[in-house]
């Protein structure tokens, strides 16, 4: 009897089928331990076949494993340089907690300078139509800030905008005379920037409207009194601010090289591209680009253009190289600016170092039997994914896993890195959510939890939950998680507050097309160039999907609006033409190593 154990290591779980007599004895996976193919991985491996081997009373005859790359996948932030705005400086936009509401010009005055409450000021500046913004410095408490402009409203200066330098805008804005109530108030302000500028344009909306004087660049040059030399950067200003509902821009005496869109005060780009603090180098094409440079060209890329990556420290060889960018999503998807982030997401593939190989001899004693490598990942996907009902002979097979996007041809194969870890970790840096909670988000439609028993699903229709919710999932967005709901926020708003169930719905579908589709596309574009039998003839052709990421209910919608309407894109159920249980969209490689041809290679003899 020949009972044969096919091992399929992945980035992120490790599968391992044992078939007798090309019947599934048992399936089982575990996370993988360490990084792909390093000894750590292939001791997890081992420990897992063992408790299989208990589970189905048997032991096996041999072992079956494909030579293993690894895939590095990782977040790196690539801060925005701002652009050139002249004398204009975006001092606060999109404060959490502003109050009142309206828009103001006028001349900054700091509170600091009156003596004491119920004091008149000494000198009160001159502004276009006589109005001040105030200036709550840090340390005045919010009691005697408002004491001070009510002060100032009774000596009859004209208050138009009030900016405060802690948390207490709200506070402040509760407390002002009656009549003064409706004055927009930000907190949070960069109140010695503010105090440093000629003119202030402070414009508070409410919750989701757009800016209608500073987010106009019309109105904001008229305000400012600019000139026709100053229209561009008014315009740049003003388009950066889109999609906020509250912004302070400040009028200063020169231009400021720095640039100044939304946050240019911390820019964090300091030295050149690929030093130190500085953004990555690609080589890719013959040419050297920055990290988000090559963002936008990767989902274009053949597989093996980028070949290393550059950095302060060290240059990375890569076999291939696939980039996104958040915020390129984020325009694509039409959401607020700002809601996913600006962070460049990478995974790189590696070949293996010599560090990550086997040594000669270790894998038979590592499993206590033979050990071979009949066949590479994607043929052995391939063989895995026909036992699939009703797949054609000539079907394309697109093995997704966490690291890799493998596209498999009769006769014809592409490997591209950027598949599922990537997905994850766009989730994750989207919401700032931990990437464990990612990788259940990321896996289909949401509901906005309302009190603990009602919920809004992303359709807009209404129910009640079959459970009580949690208190503190009331008002968030949440999706079935490991014990239940799980609720989950967007970066900055940890009760979910200005990212709906249907924005987020949109977020989500474009970053699996921004990630999953690009990457299948990448790799079924570079099958195609081989020549694969059914686009030469221009005929329709299978693209069936095995692997984790496959068992995902919209990636199939999302594929058939990416991919060429040619294609029959289904999933894959392994093992169902075999006898035994059908082991579903999973576990392809490892089924197709144990169903292989004799083997080819011996793993304890590679070098």
């Amino acid at each position: 009897m020949t009972v044969i154990a096919g091992i399929d290591v992945g980035n992120a779980t490790t599968e391992i089928v044992i078939v007798d007599d090309r019947v599934i004895v048992c399936a089982g996976r575990a996370p993988t331990r360490g990084r792909k193919g390093s000894r750590e991985s292939l001791r997890g491996a081992a420990v897992l076949l063992r408790r299989l081997e208990r589970q189905a009373g048997l032991a096996a005859t041999e072992a079956r494993i494909a030579p293993l790359r690894p895939v590095d996948t990782f977040v790196r932030l690539v801060p925005d340089v701002p652009p050139a705005t002249g004398r204009l400086r975006v001092l606060t936009a999109g404060v959490p907690t502003p109050g009142g509401a309206g828009a103001c010009a006028g001349a900054p005055f700091s509170l600091g300078e009156m003596a004491a409450p119920r004091d008149a000021p000494a000198t009160v500046p001159a502004s276009k139509g006589g109005a001040v913004v105030a200036l709550v410095p840090q340390g005045l408490g919010y009691r005697a800030a408002a004491a001070r402009i009510g002060d100032l409203l009774a000596a009859g200066t004209r208050v138009g905008a009030i900016l405060v330098a802690g948390d207490e805008g709200v506070l402040i804005a509760n407390r002002l005379p009656a009549g003064a109530r409706g004055i927009p108030v930000i907190d949070q302000a960069d109140i010695p920037a503010a105090a440093s500028c000629s003119l202030l344009a402070v414009e508070v909306r409410p919750p989701g409207h757009p800016l209608t004087m500073v987010g106009d660049p019309v109105a904001l040059g008229a305000a400012f009194a600019l000139g026709e030399q100053e229209a561009g950067d008014v315009a740049r200003v003003a388009r950066g601010l889109l999609d906020h509902s509250n912004a302070v821009v400040g009028l200063t005496a020169g231009g400021d090289p720095a640039g100044g869109g939304p946050g240019s005060g911390h820019a964090g780009n300091e030295g050149h591209p690929g030093g130190d603090g500085g953004e990555p180098l690609v080589e890719a094409g013959g040419q050297l680009m920055t990290l988000r440079a090559a963002a936008r060209q990767a989902a274009g890329w053949a597989p093996g253009t980028a070949r290393a990556l550059r950095t302060a420290d060290a240059r990375t060889p890569l076999d291939d190289l696939f980039a996104v960018d958040l915020a390129e999503v984020a325009a694509a998807a039409t959401a607020r600016q700002g809601s996913v982030g600006r962070a460049i997401l990478v995974a790189a593939l590696n070949g293996q170092s010599p560090m990550d190989r086997w040594a000669p001899g270790e894998l038979p004693d590592l499993f206590s039997v033979p050990v071979s490598s009949p066949v590479s990942e994607p043929a052995a996907a391939r063989l895995g994914a026909a036992t699939t009902p009703g797949m054609a002979p000539g079907a394309l097979v697109a093995d997704i896993g966490s690291g890799t996007v493998d596209v498999i041809a009769p006769g014809s194969e592409a490997v591209v890195a950027g598949a599922g870890d990537l997905l994850t970790a766009a989730v994750a840096q989207t919401l700032g959510a931990p990437r464990a909670a990612a990788d259940w988000i990321k896996r289909g439609p949401c509901v906005r939890v309302e009190g603990t028993a009602r919920y809004e699903a992303e359709d807009g229709t209404r129910g009640f939950l079959p459970a009580p919710a949690p208190a503190s999932a009331a008002g968030m967005l949440a999706v079935p998680g490991p014990g239940g709901l799980l609720p989950f926020g967007p970066r900055g708003a940890p009760a979910g507050g200005h990212l709906g169930p249907a924005q987020w719905r949109a977020i989500r579908l474009r970053l699996k097309q921004a990630v999953l589709a690009a990457s299948v596309r990448r790799a079924l574009e570079a099958v195609i160039r081989t020549g694969h039998p059914a686009y030469s003839a221009g005929m329709p052709a299978q693209l069936l999907l095995v692997g984790g990421p496959a068992g995902d209910d919209e990636l199939v919608g999302v594929l058939a609006r990416s991919l060429p309407e040619e294609l029959a894109i289904g999933r894959g159920n392994v093992g169902a033409a075999l006898g035994g249980e059908p082991l579903g969209h999973r576990y392809a490689v490892a089924l197709g190593l144990a169903l292989a041809p004799c083997p080819r290679i011996r793993a304890d003899q590679r070098q």
